[in-house]
């Protein structure tokens, strides 16, 4: 299905240019600012007039056949779009480690998503850089690509000097997806240790185990990128210009304390689950001491009355004619004593 699309950058303005649907190319040219839509058959003119292409391929909607069919095989030599579009299709989790490079190649994979629970997949981007070429992969909707296509205009028109600064519009829009998520999870701390501030019982219990599995979740997802911008640094290419080096090196201080972050937070959800668990542990030990106290009480009453509860005829107090008055003062006298006793020992 082909989609015609009009930009209003192009030279040829007005003219609509035809996109099959999940694929949007677009040409930059960093030397007259200029930038537009093309066709699948207007890349490869594209990049040979030196112009930088950013391919963007949402896998829900196209086959990996077409995906390979558009990408110049020049521009992103050694690079597996069918594997890519695979992995997407089949939810299949990203790579323990989230750059991949050669000479002439950078693959970087991110990991995020509004959501971070255990259970969420999270919103998965491919980013595949070549010598004059970009190409984003993912599967529906991508918050860091919607954030970047609402920024990278201006940023292009205005400070762009060559193609990496898509690099890092996209890696600087993860990083903030990141740190809007740990906003909202330090809220849920905050009201998580007010929960077992204010009773201990399941519903705090499994709020606690929900906040930490998010947490994790995140931290999970920010390790990853923090080691790529690491290498990127590093090891320099040609493909990340000097001017990004440093930009991409604030990044990782940013995601060094964004991890910080995590680990206080847990520590604090740590922090109040073993106080909640103590101060639960303190009153039940008060509710056996009470117990213990009223079971020591009546022992020796529970004595008394299994004594003359024995079917012996020959008891003689059972003779006496006071018998019952002095069953009672001699069970009073024993409570008292045993009362005074636990009073002295503080026991109670």
């Amino acid at each position: 299905m082909m989609i015609p699309v009009v930009s209003d950058t192009n030279p040829a303005a007005g003219e609509a240019c035809l996109q099959p649907a999940g694929i949007r190319a677009e040409f930059l040219d960093f030397r007259d600012r200029s930038r537009g839509l093309l066709s699948p058959s207007e890349i490869r003119g594209e990049i040979d007039r030196g112009r930088f292409v950013w391919l963007d391929v949402d896998v829900a909607l196209v086959e990996a056949d077409l995906v390979e069919a558009t990408v110049p095989p020049q521009a992103c030599p050694g690079a597996d779009f069918r594997q890519l579009v695979n992995d997407h299709t089949t939810l299949r989790s990203p790579p323990a480690a989230a750059l991949r490079r050669t000479d002439r190649l950078l693959q970087l994979t991110f990991l995020g998503g509004a959501a971070c629970g255990p259970d969420d997949p999270g919103e998965r981007l491919d980013v595949v850089i070549g010598a004059g070429f970009l190409v984003t992969v993912h599967r529906g909707a991508s918050g860091v690509l919607d954030a970047v296509r609402r920024g990278y205009v201006h940023d292009f028109e205005q400070h762009a000097t060559s193609p990496s600064f898509l690099l890092y519009e996209l890696c600087n829009e993860q990083v903030e997806q990141f740190l809007a998520v740990k906003t909202r999870l330090e809220d849920e701390v905050e009201d998580t240790r007010r929960a077992l501030a204010d009773e201990f019982d399941q519903t705090a219990f499994a709020a606690v185990a929900s906040v930490s599995a998010k947490l994790l979740t995140l931290r999970r997802r920010v390790l990853p990128v923090r080691r790529a911008l690491e290498e990127l640094t590093s090891r320099k290419t040609v493909l990340v210009s000097e001017a990004t080096l440093p930009f991409l090196a604030a990044m990782i201080q940013t995601l060094e304390r964004l991890l910080s972050d995590i680990a206080a937070d847990r520590e604090i959800l740590e922090t109040a689950l073993n106080l909640s668990l103590t101060v639960m542990s303190h009153r039940t030990n008060q509710t056996m001491n009470r117990l213990a106290v009223v079971s020591t009480i009546f022992l020796p009453l529970t004595f008394i009355c299994g004594v003359y509860g024995m079917n012996f005829e020959a008891m003689p107090e059972f003779d006496w004619p006071h018998g019952y008055i002095y069953f009672w003062a001699l069970s009073a006298g024993i409570t008292a004593g045993v009362f005074v006793f636990l009073r002295r020992s503080r026991l109670l």
